[in-house]
């Protein structure tokens, strides 16, 4: 058996430097975590958008 490993989308590394998680992006957007996966993974450009509009998370955001 071989391992896979994810790749990160564009969405996720978006959301991961504003100190997002995928589930916390997932409960914000009201959808479930496989159709946040979805989502990153068509990376329509609204999404994308909406994406780079999250605020940060202070207690969460990499300096």
């Amino acid at each position: 058996m071989t391992s896979r490993r994810k790749k990160v989308t564009q969405i996720q590394e978006i959301a991961n430097s504003k100190g997002w998680t995928f589930e916390e992006l997932a409960h914000r957007w009201e959808v479930s975590p496989r159709q946040m996966s979805r989502i990153a993974a068509a990376a329509k450009q609204r999404d994308i958008d909406a994406a780079n509009g999250l605020p940060g998370l202070p207690n969460k955001q990499e300096d």
